[in-house]
């Protein structure tokens, strides 16, 4: 059926990996559908001074002392991990954090979210949780594109989603990091039941839920330059329309590792053959409804292929601690800090 016409061609290469939605992209002329952070609704998760490991400088939602708005800059001061004895505490000039509920989502609103400012902004406040994610500067982004895995993710080479039922999260999981001095500028990933029992071994938290085929820091740098990938992603299904190798190799010239690039594929693939009608109804809509809840084509990409994903792929913006065009409930987002020297 799908072949019929070449418009219906063009239509069904265009879900497109993004919000990353895996979950974790919603063009309004073209279908863009999978993002890595449009996976499955994590559970409500508070912040608390042990999601990162001992002696790591964190923030601290019940010390006015502790409290930090400003987001980080270049300035070694600013720097936050467990080896950095000696960083600055933030200033005591600002706010407890909030009691309040949450009625603003975390995210980086841009002309497709369909998100006011006022609705979404990259900054958790309510229900005694703050959380504001520094803008890394591209000096740290290269310090993070200079290490390098002692054991790197091996090749998705079969479509997870044909076995659904041996690729789902584990609730409470986290993906913990370590320096290792095998290698020059070495690290390994390491997948742990509980944040507490990451932080008992000694490891940084890079992000919650289980490590995965994006879990590396090259992955994570492509999140951190990237809040929106729905066109990106979107121009390698127009431009490799029925060749599978050439959009894969096109996502890699997203900077996404073969691993990475490999599970957004099937996750787009997936979603197309389980929301082509609806996405294809709600081509012309916004990322979100007016009430923030997601269009109906990204939910039905969260709920069909989100957990898939999640599993496979490990790491997605909410659950890293960086903001994206699609908006997530302040309850879904993991305070994560990436600084790992």
């Amino acid at each position: 059926m799908l072949r019929r016409t070449t418009p219906l061609l063009i239509l069904l290469a265009l879900c497109a990996c993004d919000d990353n939605a895996a979950v974790k992209g919603k063009d309004a002329d073209l279908l863009s559908v999978v993002d890595s952070d449009a996976v499955a609704p994590d559970e409500p998760l508070e912040a608390k001074d042990d999601n990162l490991p001992p002696d790591e400088v964190l923030i601290d939602v019940d010390d006015p002392a502790a409290v930090d708005t400003d987001t980080a800059t270049d300035d070694e001061n600013d720097t936050i991990g467990p080896a950095d004895d000696e960083a600055d505490l933030p200033d005591d000039d600002v706010d407890v954090a909030s009691n309040e509920p949450c009625t603003i989502q975390f995210g980086l609103p841009n002309e497709k979210t369909g998100l006011t400012a006022e609705q979404c902004r990259p900054l958790c406040n309510c229900e005694g949780k703050y959380f504001q994610p520094p803008l890394y500067t591209e000096e740290e982004i290269a310090k993070l594109l200079a290490m390098v895995p002692v054991d790197p993710p091996a090749e998705v080479t079969e479509d997870p989603y044909d076995t659904p039922e041996a690729h789902q999260p584990v609730p409470g999981s986290v993906c913990g990091l370590f320096l290792d001095d095998t290698i020059t500028n070495g690290y390994r990933l390491e997948t742990f039941a509980s944040d507490t029992a990451a932080i008992a071994a000694g490891a940084y938290i890079t992000h919650w839920d289980g490590c995965g085929v994006c879990s590396t820091l090259v992955n994570l740098v492509v999140y951190m330059r990237n809040p929106d990938l729905t066109d990106p992603v979107r121009q390698c299904g127009i431009d490799n329309m029925f060749n599978k190798n050439g959009n894969i190799e096109c996502l890699q010239g997203l900077g996404f590792e073969l691993p990475c690039a490999q599970i957004w594929y099937y996750n787009t693939q997936h979603t197309q053959s389980k929301c082509f009608s609806t996405c294809m109804a709600a081509v012309n809509d916004p990322y979100h409804n007016p009430d923030g809840t997601l269009n109906d084509c990204l939910l039905c990409d969260e709920v069909n292929s989100g957990p898939v994903f999640k599993a496979v792929a490990g790491r997605n913006r909410r659950n890293t601690g960086l903001p994206s065009s699609m908006c997530r409930p302040c309850a879904e987002v993991q305070p994560v800090f990436h600084y790992y020297w």
